[in-house]
């Protein structure tokens, strides 16, 4: 009889008989991919957003570089697969109205720069590919002509076609084709195809660094790391919405489970077995859930794809299309199909553990084995996670939370393991009431540790990282700044309008000299003396003695300042107002000249920015011939005083303006006084929460024992005794929260590993309080109670 129950009529069946748990389950599936998905959407699409804008304006070419200097421009110019671009700001003109753009002048048609979305890329001279917003706000159509003018490059044209920046829904630029062989055009940087190291005409200009260029695909993985705020805060909401989606699911189906018994039963008295009953049911059911994912996965998708325009306009991005990620809808189907599955188990664990039976005694007896074991698992996983976060870049390995989860388990597991030994040593009948007084007490005492590991853990982690952090990178810059090094002087002006219109207003430019022929360091006038008393020596092979011990960088370069200014240099390499100087020509790292000169300090030098400044026509540039190489270092001082939208700007700025340069953030110091703060915050919660379940829960069993205490001092045992009998009871609260304390710091510290900076003083606070908790019930617990009923 159970052939003839086929699947499609035994889910129409259900169905039917169903509706409103099909609905529900319908509309969950619905509702938990249409969140999920529709979010991740919205993200996936912003973060292709920027990566595309950024590969539009490098042509889609493999590598870009960019130079100063006159004999690596003179023989990129000469090469047929090697395209320039000249990035400057500018003012286009049409019909009497004037407005600002960034003009990207390119000399080869077959160069085709920005996202196109109507008309075509510029083929011939005079062509313009302009930006939507530009051509709006100027009234501005396809064919119709234009001036542009940008620093010595002014050119007519007409416009033949519109362009957006899909990750900067503001950007108004102007993409020209103009002669490629005009003095007028001097391109900020070159693109090509081909790596420019297998140029032979480069490689000298790329290994002395007058000249530096970049993968694309680095380009573009630092565009993608370059996320602006709301995409960050983002980043984690739909596995949030799809976990308490879930969540409800696997509720939903816990409720609903009851009925399905009904119908395994008549699929039973049909003749077909039972695991292939639950088998049915379970498929209809995941069926059921996986067609309202599918209706909520293509009508998010359909609605983010619809309402694009005003979606990414609320970004302050244009998007032309949307990407739809595959990740979330592998998971969503995988999660579906092991909640469902879950179901029946979570429907028997539920009603065994509403059933008032003789089980309830059995359940006491097996609890502290199942912690034990848990506790064994944890032991593993916190070795595991250990094991990663000792390893280079461990902290950033995802398996090095199984640390801090692991130690939750031991902590959890602790009492379980105390409370049998406490007895230990004991008579018979003391250690039995002993263990009976322990086991009331083990789950105040599992509680306790784990809010002891958890909040003393954050706290000590959090304190270690933001000193680290703030030990690590406030020597190498200025305090909350971002070093812009080896960007072509030519961009510089464009750097310096692109931060000015971003809200920046402090920016200190030095220009890098020529090294083709010497370099020029600076460094401490005992290490100058150290290389004079053992010459032929280089500084690598001189004892850790000679160096100075503060500087970040204890030997730097020299950098070119203004005109007529006086020189400056780190304090940490001055000594009696003089540095050290050391020149380089050879090859061997041994220095054929060594010097002094007079300098004054400036807290602002050293580590990333140079050790020395001098003017370029002071007497060390004279005699040691330094010369502007054609690139700078260019320090954006109040970087991190930037609205965060800003910064992100700034930074995509950069990597268009000068894909070869290098960066560097600085310390931002409130950042770290924040994380310091939440330390410390955290701390103090996990104390109070600890102190507040130790005398709420301890003393709630002091009232419970009152017939136990009483008992006591009517068959006349002395002080002494039941000191000792609550001085083992109070034990399991002491040693389980010591223990957790010392397992929360041999967690933060990665077993011991992790040195240096301090971990605070406020990680010890939860551990503390609950200790000393602890003792006010043991206090309590030998009062003379009244005489009361247990």
């Amino acid at each position: 009889m159970s052939s003839r129950v086929s699947g499609p009529r035994l889910a129409w069946a259900f169905v039917r008989h169903r509706q409103s748990q099909t609905f529900t389950l319908f509309l969950l599936g619905f509702v938990l991919a249409s969140m999920t998905l529709g979010l991740a959407a919205v993200r996936s699409s912003a973060e292709h957003a920027i990566v595309d804008s950024l590969r539009a304006d490098l042509g889609g070419r493999a590598y870009a570089l960019q130079t100063g200097n006159p004999a690596a421009i003179t023989t990129l110019r000469g090469l047929s697969d090697v395209f320039g671009v000249q990035d400057e700001q500018g003012q286009l003109t049409a019909d009497g109205l004037t407005g600002p753009v960034v003009v990207r002048a390119i000399g080869q048609p077959s160069l085709e720069l920005g996202l196109l979305t109507d008309g075509t890329q510029p083929r011939q001279v005079g062509d313009v590919l302009l930006s939507e917003l530009t051509a709006k706000s100027l009234s501005i159509a396809l064919g119709d002509p234009v001036r542009i003018r940008a620093g010595d490059l002014a050119t007519e044209g007409r416009v033949v076609g519109f362009s957006v920046d899909s990750a900067d829904e503001y950007a108004s630029t102007a993409v020209v084709l103009v002669d490629g062989h005009s003095a007028q055009f001097r391109p900020t940087r070159w693109l090509s195809d081909t790596d420019f190291y297998q140029q032979q005409g480069l490689r000298l200009p790329l290994d002395r660094r007058v000249a530096t260029y970049q993968s694309v695909d680095v380009l573009l993985e630092a565009a993608a790391q370059n996320r602006p705020q709301f995409l960050s805060a983002l980043r984690f909401v739909p596995a949030g919405a799809g976990i308490l989606l879930g969540i409800l699911f696997l509720a939903a189906c816990t409720v609903f489970a009851r009925g399905w018994k009904t119908d395994v039963d008549a699929l039973l008295a049909a003749g077909m077995a039972p695991a292939r009953a639950w088998s049915r049911i379970l498929r209809i059911v995941t069926g059921i859930a996986l067609c309202g994912q599918i209706a909520g996965a293509v009508a998010a998708c359909l609605l983010v794809w619809l309402f694009r325009s005003p979606v990414s306009g609320w970004l302050d991005q244009h998007w032309t299309g949307i990407a739809i990620p595959w990740r979330e809808p592998v998971l969503l189907i995988a999660l579906t199909i092991v909640v469902s599955r879950l179901a029946i188990p979570a429907t028997r664990l539920v009603q065994r553990l509403t059933k008032r039976t003789t089980a309830s005694s059995a359940r006491h007896r097996l609890l502290p084995a199942i912690m034990v074991a848990a506790g064994a698992v944890g032991v593993a996983l916190w070795i595991v996670g250990i094991r990663h976060m000792l390893q280079p870049n461990g902290d950033s390995d995802h398996a090095a939370i199984l640390a801090p989860i692991g130690a939750l388990a031991v902590a959890a597991a602790i009492p379980y393991v105390v409370a049998p030994l406490l007895s230990l040593g004991t008579p018979a009948a003391s250690g039995a009431l002993v263990r009976y007084l322990a086991n009331s007490l083990r789950p105040i005492a599992s509680v306790t540790a784990v809010v002891v590991v958890a909040t003393s853990t954050w706290a000590a982690t959090t304190t270690y990282d933001a000193n680290a952090g703030e030990a690590a990178s406030s020597p190498l810059q200025p305090a909350g700044s971002f070093v812009i090094s080896e960007i072509p002087d030519t961009a510089v002006a464009g750097l310096r309008r692109l931060y000015a219109d971003h809200g920046g207003t402090q920016v200190v430019t030095f220009q890098i000299p020529d090294e083709t022929a010497a370099r020029l360091r600076v460094t401490s006038p005992a290490l100058v003396t150290c290389m004079a008393q053992k010459k032929g020596l280089s500084p690598d092979q001189l004892p850790d003695s000679c160096y100075p011990r503060d500087a970040a960088a204890p030997i730097n370069i020299v950098m070119l300042g203004a005109p007529g200014s006086p020189q400056r240099a780190d304090p940490h390499l001055l000594s009696q107002g003089k540095v050290g100087l050391m020149l380089f020509t050879g090859a061997d790292g041994t220095a054929s000249r060594l010097a002094d000169t007079n300098a004054a300090a400036d807290p602002m030098l050293g580590g990333n920015v140079p050790g020395l400044v001098v003017a370029p026509d002071s007497n060390v540039a004279r005699e040691f011939k330094l010369r502007p190489g054609g690139t700078s270092e260019v320090v954006l001082v109040d970087f991190t005083e930037l609205t965060p939208q800003a910064q992100f700007l700034v930074r995509s700025g950069v990597l268009r303006l000068a894909p070869g340069a290098t960066t560097a953030d600085g310390t931002d110091p409130t950042a770290y006084d924040r994380l310091r703060s939440v330390a410390n915050t955290v701390g103090f919660l996990g104390a109070a929460a600890a102190l507040l379940f130790v005398l709420l829960g301890g003393g709630a069993l002091v009232v419970a024992h009152s017939v136990t205490r009483q008992s006591l001092i009517d068959l006349g045992s002395r002080s002494g005794p039941r000191r000792r009998l609550a001085s083992r009871w109070i034990a399991l609260l002491v040693i389980s929260s010591a223990a957790a304390l010392a397992l929360a710091i041999l967690t933060a510290a990665g077993a011991g590993r992790r040195t240096g900076p301090s971990y605070g003083i406020l990680w010890l606070l939860p551990g503390s309080f609950a200790v000393a908790a602890a003792f006010v019930v043991a206090v309590a617990f030998l009062r003379v109670p009244p005489t009361a009923r247990e």
